[in-house]
Parts: C-alpha cells; sequence; structure tokens
C-alpha cells in the first residue's frame, strides 16, 4: 500500500479506536451512575456510530482523504448534537447527586471543547465553523461572567487548526517526495524503483485469487531517429505520447488490492503488468490503435520470478521487433 494511505488510514484508525473506547466510558459510566434510559441511549447512538466507522474502516480500502475526513466529522458533530440534547433534556440526577447544575455544565463544557479540538484537527477550518457556533449557542452557559471559559474553546480550535494544517502539508510533502522516489518525472509513469514490489503485490494477487498475470514489454520504435531528425524535444513527445495510450490501457487501482501497473524502465523501453488478463495480443492491438510505433512481448507470469518473466517477455519482444522490421521492409520494397 502507498505510504501515505497508510499514514492516513492509521491516523482514522486510531480516531476510531478511540471514540469507541469514550463511547464505553460514557455509557458505562452513565450504566454503573444508575442513570436515565435517554441519558444511555443518547451515549449509545455516539458508541455505535463510532463501532460502525470502525467496521466501516477495516472493510473500506480508502483511497482518498475526504471521505474519511467526512465520516470523522460527521461523528464528531453528532457527539456536539447528543451533548447540546443531553443538557437540555437530561436530568441533573444524571450527573450528580446533589443536584448542583455547575457540575452537569462543567463535565459538558469540557466534552464539547475537546470536541472542538478534534473537529478542528480534522476538518480544519471548516470543521471549526461547524462546530463552534453550536458550543457557544447550546453547550457553553452565555449568561455566565466573561472568563478563561469563553476563551478556551477558541484556543482549542486554533491548536486543532495549526495540528491540522501541519499535518497535510506534512501528508503533501510525503506524498510529493514518494512521486519524486517512484515516478518517471518525464511520463508520470512508475519507474524501475517500483517494478519489484508491483510486481510482487501482483504476484501475491494471482496466488490468492487464482486471476492470471499478464506482463507485456514494450519499446519504441525509431526514437533514436526522432531524436537525430527533429531534436530531444520531438522524442520526448514520442514517449509522453506512448505513456497516455499506455495509461489508458491501464487500469487504475480503485484500492490497494487491484489495479494494474506501468513503468518506464528505460529511455525508449516499458514494462506493463495487467491483472486478470490472459491475452497479451488484445493488449497490443489497444495500445497499437492509439500509437502504432511501439513493438511488444509478453507473457503470462504466474509463477514465475520477474528476472524469468522479463527474460521471457524481452525474448517475445525481440521477436515481435524483428518482424515488424520485415514487414515494413516488406511494404517499402512493394
Amino acid at each position: 500500500m502507498h505510504t501515505t494511505l497508510t499514514r492516513r488510514r492509521a491516523v482514522a484508525q486510531k480516531y476510531w479506536w478511540s471514540a469507541t473506547a469514550i463511547g464505553v466510558y460514557f455509557c458505562g459510566g452513565f450504566w454503573l451512575w444508575h442513570s436515565s434510559r435517554a441519558a444511555l441511549l443518547s451515549s449509545g447512538l455516539f458508541l455505535a456510530v463510532a463501532i460502525i466507522g470502525l467496521v466501516a474502516h477495516y472493510q473500506v480500502h480508502w483511497t482518498r482523504r475526504w471521505p474519511q475526513v467526512a465520516a470523522i466529522v460527521g461523528h464528531l458533530l453528532l457527539g456536539q448534537a447528543i451533548l447540546a440534547w443531553q443538557k437540555v433534556h437530561l436530568p441533573l440526577s444524571d450527573y450528580t447527586a446533589t443536584g448542583n447544575p455547575e457540575a452537569r455544565d462543567f463535565l459538558i463544557y469540557l466534552t464539547s471543547t475537546l470536541l472542538m479540538g478534534t473537529l478542528s484537527m480534522f476538518g480544519g477550518f471548516w470543521g471549526a465553523l461547524a462546530g463552534l457556533p453550536m458550543h457557544y449557542a447550546f453547550i457553553f452557559d452565555v449568561h455566565e461572567e466573561f472568563s478563561l471559559k469563553w476563551i478556551f474553546p477558541a484556543f482549542m480550535v486554533l491548536a486543532g487548526a495549526i495540528v491540522s494544517t501541519s499535518f497535510w502539508k506534512l501528508d503533501r510533502a510525503y506524498e510529493q517526495l514518494a512521486d519524486l522516489a517512484n515516478c518517471d518525472q518525464l511520463t508520470g509513469l512508475l519507474n524501475r524503483h517500483r517494478l519489484i514490489p508491483e510486481f510482487e503485490r501482483l504476484q501475491a494477487l494471482t496466488v490468492a485469487t487464482g486471476q492470471p498475470l499478464l506482463l507485456v514489454a514494450w519499446d519504441l520504435d525509431g526514437l533514436k531517429d526522432i531524436n537525430d531528425h527533429q531534436g530531444h524535444a520531438a522524442g520526448d513527445a514520442h514517449i509522453r505520447n506512448f505513456a497516455g495510450a499506455l495509461q489508458a490501457n491501464v487500469r487504475k487501482p480503485s484500492d490497494s488490492r487491484y489495479g494494474d501497473a506501468a513503468f518506464r524502465v528505460g529511455g525508449d523501453e516499458f514494462i506493463s503488468m495487467h491483472l486478470d488478463a490472459r491475452d497479451g495480443e488484445k493488449v497490443m492491438e489497444r495500445v497499437h490503435t492509439s500509437h502504432p510505433f511501439v513493438s511488444a512481448g509478453w507473457v503470462l507470469c504466474n509463477g514465475l520470478t520477474l528476472d524469468q518473466a522479463l527474460t521471457q517477455a524481452d525474448k517475445a519482444l525481440y521477436a515481435n521487433k524483428q518482424s515488424r522490421k520485415k514487414k515494413l521492409a516488406h511494404t517499402a520494397g512493394e
């Protein structure tokens, strides 16, 4: 799995486990306190959604940040709404044996403030904007004198926003470093560095699913002539055009378990891998419709090592290139 996705999943995983633990804490606390049924049910709603989020986290293989953030922010806003409802509807006996409302108000205020900090940590400015009005309107006592309690939520929001901004900037920096390390800068395809891990990933899937794995070796025709007669800018455009044709025939991964892969491994040399594809001729035909000036050789590489697969594909590529040269010479001689 991509390291950026791994970090995002780790952060989301910690949230859902923490939210589940907090839900258990409040439900257990209300139960031990012999609180009202409404207290147990409202806290149980927060816990139930946390458990659903935790299960979904392990079942859904997220590839984008925003669905994860939206789910977490939605859960936190639900928590804020539950707190607002509890302050209005739950009896004081659910919080204190003395009937003093200050104990209840302080507990709800503190919990809401922590939720605000977490909201801004995950949702940034928009998360704070969604939760802060609810905090002041329904949870904070607007009739109290001005004190630190007015400012403390703003400090929590500011701290959360700083953490959020820092985290996503760091995340973006990691993505850029990963692109520089793993991608060919001219074409955007994966580079030779990623060849071994991607081959191992797809081979593991063939073992798990029984699907075939097709490896195709590609070699551009006439790149040297283009560079010599038209210049390297034209040669680079020729390379990019082929990369675009190849990318159009490589299925993009919907998550870490699926998808094909395409690589630029040399000046005019490319490799593509296609999961659940059996006929390399069909792949070659599709690419040739967009970019006919390329030779190719393919091999089904289930059970083969990468070296074995590349050796066999290179032999097929050489045979195809010789065949294309003979066909071109025959056509020119007619």
